[in-house]
C-alpha cells in the first residue's frame, strides 16, 4: 500500500456535503488536493451551488448526487450512480444526524433515522466501495467520521454517542480486516463543530466557535483530510479533543457520564 492516498485528479465521494464539515471537506479535497467530488446530500440546491464553484474556482470535475440516507433505497443508488462511469477512489462518510435532549423524549421515527443515516447507511457504503476497492485493487481510502462522544456516554445525547461509539468500534475493525488487501479505513472523532447541525440541534445555545474543544467546520476538514491521505487508522484532532479521549479510557465511565450530564444537560 502506498503510504499515501493520492487524491489529486481521481474522484472522491463526501456525503453530507451540503454543508458543515462535509462541505468544508469538498472544497479542501478540491482546493488542496486538486481532487474530483462526488457530492452527496439532500438538498439539491446546495449540492448544485458547491459542485460549480469547484468547478469554476478549482478547475477540477464535480458531480451531485441527491439521496436520503436515511432510506435503504438511497443507499443503494448512491453506489450505484457513483461507480457508473467513475473510478472512485476514496469514500468521505460524513453524513449524519443528531439530538440533544431527554432520550425518553426523542421520537421513534427520528431515532430509526438516526440509526439509518450514522449507522446503517455508513456500514452498508463501507461494505459497498470496500468491496469495490478490493475488487479493483486500487489502494482506495475510506474516511468515516465519528465523534468524541464515541469515547464518553453522553447524557442528553444518548442514542447519537451510542451510534458514534458503534462506528468507532466497527471501522477501527474493519481497518485490520481490508489493510492486506491495500485499502485504508480512517476514523475520524471531532469534538464539537461550529455547524448547521448544531444550530438545528439547539446545542448553539450552549455551545459556541472557542468554546472547549470547539472547532470551525473549515479548521476540522483540515484536520480530517491530513489523517486520511496518511491513512491513520484513528484521528482526534485537537488537544482537548485528544486529552477528553484519553481520560475516556483512564477514569470511571460512570464519572464520566454524570460530568457531562452537568455540562449538557438542557
Amino acid at each position: 500500500m502506498n503510504r499515501m492516498l493520492e487524491l489529486r485528479a481521481r474522484w472522491t465521494l463526501v456525503t453530507g456535503a451540503s454543508s458543515g464539515l462535509g462541505q468544508e471537506l469538498a472544497r479542501s479535497i478540491a482546493r488542496d488536493q486538486g481532487g474530483h467530488v462526488l457530492l452527496v446530500a439532500r438538498r439539491r440546491d446546495k449540492l448544485e451551488a458547491l459542485a460549480e464553484e469547484l468547478r469554476s474556482r478549482h478547475g477540477v470535475q464535480a458531480a451531485c448526487i441527491v439521496a436520503d440516507l436515511s432510506r435503504p433505497e438511497d443507499v443503494e443508488r448512491v453506489y450505484t450512480e457513483a461507480t457508473q462511469g467513475r473510478d472512485v477512489h476514496a469514500v468521505i462518510l460524513n453524513a449524519g444526524v443528531t439530538y440533544w435532549g431527554e432520550a425518553l423524549k426523542l421520537d421513534w421515527s427520528a431515532f430509526q433515522a438516526m440509526l439509518d443515516t450514522n449507522v446503517t447507511s455508513m456500514v452498508r457504503l463501507s461494505t459497498l466501495f470496500a468491496r469495490h476497492f478490493v475488487e479493483r485493487r486500487t489502494e482506495g481510502g475510506l474516511l468515516l467520521v465519528s465523534s468524541v462522544a464515541a469515547f464518553i456516554p453522553v447524557p442528553y445525547q444518548a442514542a447519537y454517542s451510542g451510534t458514534k461509539a458503534f462506528i468507532t468500534s466497527y471501522g477501527q475493525a474493519l481497518a485490520q480486516e481490508v489493510r492486506a488487501q491495500g485499502v485504508s479505513v480512517t476514523v475520524f472523532a471531532p469534538g464539537g463543530i461550529a455547524t448547521e447541525l448544531l444550530e438545528k440541534s439547539g446545542m448553539s445555545n450552549r455551545f459556541k466557535a472557542g468554546d472547549l474543544g470547539m472547532m470551525s467546520a473549515e479548521e476540522c476538514a483540515a484536520h480530517a483530510l491530513r489523517a486520511f491521505v496518511h491513512r491513520k487508522e484513528l484521528s482526534v484532532p485537537g488537544l482537548i479533543n485528544q486529552t477528553l479521549a484519553l481520560a475516556a479510557r483512564l477514569l470511571p465511565r460512570g464519572f464520566l457520564a454524570q460530568r457531562t450530564a452537568a455540562m449538557y444537560r438542557p
